[in-house]
């Protein structure tokens, strides 16, 4: 299941990428997201966060692992739970008046017999995908947030 979603934020690139880049701050922005704290690396390639996601109600762990970075401009994240994969792939373009638009794709896949339920999941990745973007939209200052609140 391939998800993508795009955002404008009043951020410069740079701003934008360095936030979202620390994946630390994933939780702040993404409601599905429990926590996410730095296992190792320093933030570039190699880097492994433990993630704790919430899915229909029950805590999931990953393991994402930074495995593309260009400053700036692009990171793509893959990760690894028990019962699911996920790589999300996040790029940063110069928008008008100094801000970034923002793609996140995120393609998401069940393992062993559960891939036999994901053409039913669809819809629940897709709204899960939209409020996450919304949450970064939001902390990034856009409608209604500021970076980091």
């Amino acid at each position: 299941m391939v998800v993508t979603e795009v955002i404008e934020v009043p951020r410069p690139p740079e701003e934008a990428f360095a936030y979202v880049a620390d994946f630390t701050t994933v939780a702040e922005w993404d409601p599905g997201i429990h926590t996410s704290r730095r296992v190792s690396g320093d933030g570039e390639i190699g880097t492994v966060y433990d993630v704790q996601a919430d899915f229909r109600g029950k805590t999931v762990p990953f393991t994402y692992t930074v495995t593309a970075f260009e400053q700036g401009r692009r990171i793509v994240l893959d990760g690894v739970g028990e019962k699911a994969t996920s790589l999300d792939t996040v790029l940063f373009e110069p928008a008008g008046d100094g801000g970034t638009k923002i793609t996140y794709t995120a393609d998401f896949r069940l393992k062993g017999a559960l891939r036999l339920v994901e053409p039913l999941l669809g819809r629940t990745f897709t709204t899960l995908a939209q409020r996450a973007l919304a949450g970064l939209e939001a902390a990034l200052g856009g409608a209604s947030g500021s970076l980091g609140s």
